[in-house]
């Protein structure tokens, strides 16, 4: 410590201290403002930066979310990757949880391609205590037995350990890979453990955690809403493709480079990166929209940032504001097909080229997705018509207030008509509300799920008119933000119109019993051994 004397006279005296009384008291206020600002900040702060300003707010209100912090080691050598994560769960079901379960995707059928090994668990902790693991659902999903009884509102932290042993798929064209890698992607959706979905029943009975596997047909993902912050260190060469916001990325040794991501509140979070990607971005409505592209493929590359620029306007004034400052798009090893993540569209190879006529129609459908799927969720498996059906509809929203009603009219009729005409030809017409694995065939599920769903929400409007059908959008979609829905859910909304014509036509369209006999379903191929490709047909999405 230094003493400074200093003689004063009696005046000068009292005007030093009453200055130094006031500079006292405004530092102390300042300090204890900085303070009480440091006590008080939300803990959902992180995860601002994936939020558009309008909107962090919301984060505030859903502090019970499964809150995850991964961090992975991509090795593009060995193909492997390395990873654990904390995770903050918190029991919001009116159940006592004598155990957790958590989904183990890569392990499907339709992600492996019939390796055994693609994900390993190698350790588990529950509040820092290592437990036992058993796994459940074909080795698919994995329970951990809590120590003690995890009451409603009661919260446990859960760490996990594992290696993912990347699947190698062909590089031909036409191949359909999910999960793996090919013509020089690697796509990995779901890499780490994802906690299962927990469902209530009524009365006496336990809940259920969701443990469905699907299929290749549809998808096969059902998740919580949930928040992340993911650190991945890749070769750094590599471009990656992401849900979330990047916060951070620095070079580290060996031509290695750390990237840091957050989310806003996401159903999954996607990890898809090549090499050879190439970018573009442009602003829409606050949002960062990014397309990439191969060599070769600028052109069209650059077509899909504005068709998604025009999707993401368009369906913010349509439904309700995307509130994410992200938005990405991305070839991937899927042919002529798309697949919707949160915060990402990835679309087949080949609709950048051979396929590139259909590119907009894709692109339009994917995106309408970032709201049924990603803002509203529902069981992709068992109620694939309340996401598809309406995602697909709104194409038709799109080629309207874009290119006019003469085209949107013209899809109508060939995509949807045409292809539900053909199946009623044949006997197949079916209910849309039925589970992926309800129908015999791809064109079956297809045809009706997306082009009877999306005719059914088309007679929904006539009945409706514009302005009704558009408000009973915005409605559905800011009642059930961030949620899980089921039909029953949608009914109570229709409901809510005091149109009793809409309950007629739901049961005539959605879920009056078929007048013939259900088809017998396609036996599955026997699981190959190693990664084969997926025949198109089997791909999902159309």
């Amino acid at each position: 410590m230094i003493r400074i004397n200093v003689v004063l006279d009696k005046r000068s005296s009292w005007l030093w201290t009453s200055w130094g009384f006031a500079l006292a008291l405004l530092l102390m206020l300042l300090l204890l403002s900085a303070c009480g600002t440091r006590e008080t900040a939300s803990p959902m702060a992180r995860y601002y930066p994936a939020m558009k300003p309008e909107f962090q707010a919301q984060l505030d209100t859903l502090d019970t979310l499964p809150r995850y912090d991964i961090t992975v080691t991509l090795n593009a050598i060995s193909e492997t990757l390395v990873g654990q994560q904390h995770v903050h769960v918190v029991n919001t079901s009116p159940d006592p949880w004598r155990a957790v379960v958590f989904r183990l995707y890569p392990m499907l059928p339709q992600y492996s391609g019939g390796l055994q090994n693609v994900m390993v668990i190698h350790s588990a902790a529950i509040n820092g205590k290592t437990i036992n693991i058993s796994y459940l659902a074909d080795n698919t999903a994995i329970e951990l037995l809590l120590p003690e009884v995890l009451r409603p509102n009661e919260a446990v932290e859960v760490d996990l350990r594992w290696i993912i042993n990347i699947p190698v798929w062909s590089d031909q064209s036409g191949i359909y890979a999910l999960f793996g890698k090919s013509q020089q992607m690697i796509t990995l959706p779901l890499f780490y453990p994802a906690l299962a979905v927990y469902q209530p029943l009524q009365g006496v009975q336990a809940g259920t955690w969701w443990q469905e596997t699907g299929t290749a047909r549809g998808d096969s993902a059902f998740n919580v809403t949930s928040l992340f912050v993911v650190t991945a260190t890749m070769p750094a060469d590599l471009a990656p493709v992401t849900s979330g916001t990047l916060i951070t990325s620095t070079f580290v040794e060996d031509q290695q480079a750390r990237h840091v991501w957050v989310t806003g509140p996401s159903r999954e979070f996607l990890l898809h990166v090549s090499s050879q990607f190439r970018s573009a971005h442009l602003d829409a409505y606050g949002t960062r929209v990014t397309s990439y592209w191969l060599p070769g493929q600028e052109a069209m590359g650059r077509a899909t940032l504005n068709y998604t620029i025009a999707a993401l306007r368009i369906y913010s004034d349509l439904f309700g504001a995307y509130p994410f400052r992200d938005l990405r798009v991305a070839p991937a090893p899927l042919n002529y097909r798309g697949m919707e993540y949160p915060q990402v569209s990835l679309l087949g190879v080949e609709l950048y080229d051979r396929y590139r006529n259909t590119l907009e129609i894709l692109v339009a459908h994917e995106v309408a997705h970032q709201w049924w799927y990603q803002l509203v969720h529902n069981d992709p498996v068992n109620e694939p018509w309340l996401d598809e059906a309406l995602a697909e509809y709104s194409v038709k929203l799109y080629l309207e207030e874009l290119h006019g009603g003469e085209d949107a009219n013209e899809l109508q009729a060939q995509r949807w008509q045409t292809t539900i005409n053909s199946i009623k030809s044949q006997g197949g017409d079916r209910p849309v509300n039925q589970s992926v694995g309800d129908f015999a065939s791809d064109p079956q599920y297809e045809g009706i799920v997306y082009g009877k769903g999306a005719l059914f929400y088309d007679t929904l409007r006539q009945a409706l008119g514009d302005r009704r059908f558009n408000n009973f959008l915005r409605g559905y979609l800011a009642d059930h933000l961030y949620q899980i829905v089921t039909t029953d859910d949608w009914l109570d909304a229709i409901h809510t119109l005091n149109t009793p014509e809409l309950e007629v036509l739901y049961e005539s369209w959605v879920e009056r019993p078929p007048l013939l006999p259900p088809p017998t379903a396609t036996p599955a191929p026997p699981v190959a051994a190693t990664p084969t490709p997926i025949p198109a047909a089997q791909s999902t999405n159309p």
